[in-house]
């Protein structure tokens, strides 16, 4: 069966003509391959360059500004919506609306107008980042610090739409998206105010009668499923279903009918956070400040966005604001600005006051503190060293971290007497691998079996890959996993699973059907062939006594079938002497971690900040991997460093010479497999070998690179982030050359798609989702269809495709098929109404 183009009817594919509309099965309707608005010249300079996406009022482009050189975006009412007076109307309230906002975690709005033939437009700032819903399933669940950053970069665009008697009204993931900015992890632009609410409006000039709804139930207020006049708080209890939603992964109420959904808001009480999901371990302070976010009376809740922002901080334990208020008027100003927005007076003074500790955190001597040359006495000198500063390109010492390693050691001690599992979660930066390693090396020096894998040194998650390694240094295997003899201790099931990982599954050809085994068939498969490699080590280890580790460092970054293995064997480990330790940017998992078995690091103290960075240092707790960046950048040149990590590792990587930067971006897209011979391959005639070996060991005398790989997942975004468009498709390009037709097929796929060789790609990318859906890999299927859709969308305008609206239609409907079997309806059903329109 395949799906008719004109109607998208089911039809059988030895047809030639569709049954249901008399259709071509084999040639498009004129309008899918044309777009009229594509190459067409607005008032303003403004020049549609392709279509970026499709919404329920219109669809949206990506359009130059030729005059000023700027990337727009061009939001287009539907042509079957122009007649519609509200639909109209909502469109106008929205240009309105956005027009009078300034604040920058608001969506800028330039221009507004109808062309020739009358179809309303909105020329808006072009946003390149992914809506919080998509966030929060492909990375979710989301770190508290996270989730409270965000939503008070949302709170505080809010803030300034109600000092303006504006009301948001339709507040939901899909209507907060997050800017990748080197400056910041995650920057918050508030978009769509097609429903906004402008209180002071005449009564006239409502586009909605009274009583009438609209928004989307599953975040609407009470007052507003009731129909009642909306005040700021309805605007916030929004924020409050968002908050819930992102703390517990689920919705405070869920019902068949937005009805029923209606009738939930304004009746039912939400389930306590923290019984809803235990395992997040939902701090207390920020479990009441949801359900007072969620009360059913207005006044119940917070008064304002700006009471909300800061409970929200105090629940996490931030400081509200530092530095942001005004020394001479005493305005609150955001942080980072220069000069005070109500006053004008500088804000350094400001900050130079907020950074000094209080009287009671300081020494009582008035002398400048100083690195001490021995370790505190409140601890073992073995386990505190002592904190002098390194040179350039050392290591920076391995301090503040006692307590999570006598955690680990002590889960090791419990692996004595039964398998155990331990949890190490941190935001990126805040030393999960150096503790893993620290540990580790205790455990060797008791004589443990030790294996520690993590994600393929590509990173373009080959299926399998992390599993396979670790089996394969397990069980003693070859590289290929050897002859079937070798299994022969296994039981059929985890025969069944080697089968699928060393013959199939690292097949190139992977995509083909392979028996009649079930994806759930596979996956418990695979977890019996882990199992049973654990217990072909521990045979070993019980010669002497010894404890079996395995150590999977960033389990975020490894490919889906590997993740669901590991998450198989930690729940039902096999009954031997082991200790599977694993590390992740929070609690990565779906399941619940047992009594004991998570450790969630923190920033370090400020005093050993202090000590470690000496005077003049910020008295305040940072992450390790800022603290080293910083002692890196002192150590290389004068200048005040940037105060979070990401532009820290840019004024960096600025430092670099112009080869220097070439080898680390070509290690960077290469990954960390790459060798001397990879670089010269991509980096010739430009650069020779002498040049490649010099910038290899400037960049681990800076500590970029340790050995071949790239020291920190940081400085690899960073590095990334800042390539030109060229300059990474033809290190792709080299590297797709390089690796030949015999790879993996998510490697092809991966620089396939990086190199702009989108057919290349796309055929790739179906084959990829197609292996990981057999494997029962949803994410995997999902992220694969996800870029295909995107290229697709990408070829509109460049026009390598002879058809990608087809592309678009075709990997819409599977990139829905795939979401709905993964159990997002809700996202399923955006994509597949965006197919719908397109067709």
């Amino acid at each position: 069966m395949v799906a008719c183009l004109h109607c998208l009817a089911l039809v059988d594919g030895a047809h030639r003509f569709c049954a249901s509309c008399g259709g071509s099965l084999s040639i498009a309707p004129e309008s899918m391959r044309a777009d009229a608005m594509v190459g067409r010249a607005l008032p303003g300079g403004y020049v549609v360059q392709h279509l970026a996406g499709i919404g329920g009022m219109g669809r949206v482009y990506l359009a130059e500004q030729t005059a000023l050189g700027r990337t727009v975006a061009v939001k287009v009412i539907h042509p079957h919506l122009a007649g519609d007076e509200q639909a109209a109307g909502r469109f106008i309230t929205e240009a309105r609306a956005a027009s009078r906002l300034s604040h920058p975690n608001t969506i800028g709005i330039y221009d507004f107008g109808r062309t020739d033939d009358g179809q309303l437009y909105l020329v808006m700032e072009y946003l390149r980042g992914k809506d919080l819903a998509r966030v929060a399933e492909e990375e979710g669940p989301l770190p508290f610090a996270r989730i409270v950053d965000i939503l008070r970069q949302t709170l505080a665009a809010l803030e300034e739409a109600h000092d303006l008697a504006i009301i948001h009204r339709d507040l939901k993931p899909e209507n907060i998206v997050l800017e990748p900015v080197r400056t910041k992890k995650d920057f918050v632009k508030v978009v769509d105010y097609g429903l906004a609410k402008m209180r002071e409006a005449a009564p006239g000039a409502a586009l909605t009668m009274p009583g009438f709804v609209c928004g989307t139930p599953e975040y609407m207020s009470p007052e507003q499923g009731r129909g009642d006049p909306l005040d700021p708080r309805s605007d916030l209890y929004s924020i409050g279903v968002i908050l819930y939603q992102l703390v517990t992964e689920r919705l405070p109420f869920e019902a068949e009918t937005p009805t029923r959904l209606l009738l939930a808001h304004l009746h039912d009480t939400p389930i306590d956070p923290r019984v809803v999901a235990p395992h997040r371990a939902i701090p207390d302070a920020l479990a009441e400040v949801t359900l007072r976010a969620l009360a059913k009376d207005p006044n119940d809740r917070f008064a304002s966005a700006r009471e909300l922002s800061d409970a929200l901080a105090r629940a996490i334990g931030l400081e509200l604001d530092a530095g942001a208020s005004c020394i001479m008027c005493q305005w609150r100003n955001l942080v980072g600005q220069k000069f005070c927005g109500e006053c004008g007076a500088p804000m350094s003074a400001a900050r130079r006051d907020a950074s000094t500790p209080p009287a009671s955190m300081v020494h009582e001597s008035p002398a400048p503190a100083t690195v001490p040359s021995a370790p505190p006495s409140s601890a073992p000198a073995s386990e505190h060293p002592t904190l002098t500063r390194p040179r350039v390109g050392e290591i920076a010492p391995f301090v503040g971290r006692v307590d999570d390693l006598a955690w680990l050691m002590a889960r090791r001690e419990d692996a004595r007497a039964m398998p155990c599992t331990a949890h190490v979660a941190g935001d990126s930066g805040m030393g999960k691998t150096r503790l893993l390693h620290e540990f580790l090396a205790r455990c060797e020096e008791s004589g443990d079996v030790i294996i520690e894998t993590g994600a393929d040194p590509s990173g373009a998650k080959i299926l399998g890959y992390s599993v396979r390694d670790a089996i394969r240094r397990l069980a003693g295997l070859p590289i290929d996993g050897g002859p079937r003899a070798e299994w022969s201790t296994g039981s059929t099931e985890a025969r069944r699973g080697l089968q699928e990982l060393f013959v199939v599954a690292a097949a190139a050809g992977a995509s083909a059907s392979h028996g009649d085994m079930t994806p759930a068939d596979r996956r418990h498969a695979i977890g019996e062939a882990l199992r049973w490699a654990i217990v072909c080590a521990s045979e070993r280890a019980a010669q002497d006594h010894a404890l079996v580790v395995v150590a999977v460092d960033d389990l975020d970054d490894l490919d889906g079938v590997s993740l669901n293995a590991f998450e198989d064997v930690m729940i039902d480990p096999p009954l031997v002497r082991s200790l599977i330790v694993v590390t992740h940017t929070l609690n990565l998992l779906k399941t619940e971690a047992g009594p004991g078995e998570l450790r969630q690091l923190q920033p370090l103290d400020a005093e050993i900040v202090v000590q470690l960075l000496g005077p003049g240092a910020p008295w305040q707790a940072l992450s390790p991997l800022y603290v080293e960046q910083h002692m890196q950048w002192t150590r290389e040149g004068a200048g005040e460093p940037c105060t979070s990590v990401i532009e820290l590792v840019d004024q960096r990587l600025l430092r670099l010479d112009a080869i220097t930067r070439d080898v680390l971006a070509a290690l960077c897209v290469f990954g960390d497999d790459a060798d001397e011979h990879a670089l010269e391959w991509a980096l010739s005639p430009n650069v020779d070998e002498r040049e490649i070996a010099i910038a290899l060991a400037t960049l681990r005398g800076a500590r970029m690179v340790l050995g071949r790989r790239v020291a920190h997942a940081v400085i690899r975004r960073a590095v990334l982030a800042s390539l030109s468009e060229r300059w990474r498709r033809e290190l792709h390009a080299s590297a797709l050359a390089l690796v030949g037709s015999d790879a993996p097929l998510d490697l092809r796929a991966h620089h396939a798609a990086g190199a702009g060789d989108s057919f290349h790609a796309l055929v790739l990318l179906d084959e990829v989702a197609s292996a990981c859906a057999r494997f029962g890999d949803h994410r995997g299927t999902i992220s694969a269809l996800r870029r295909a859709l995107d290229l697709a969308r990408l070829e509109l305008s460049r026009g390598e495709l002879e058809d990608p609206l087809a592309a678009m239609v075709t990997f819409g409907r599977k990139l829905g098929d795939a979401l709905a079997d993964a159990g997002h309806s809700h996202d399923a059903e955006g994509v597949l109404r965006e197919a719908l329109d397109v067709s």
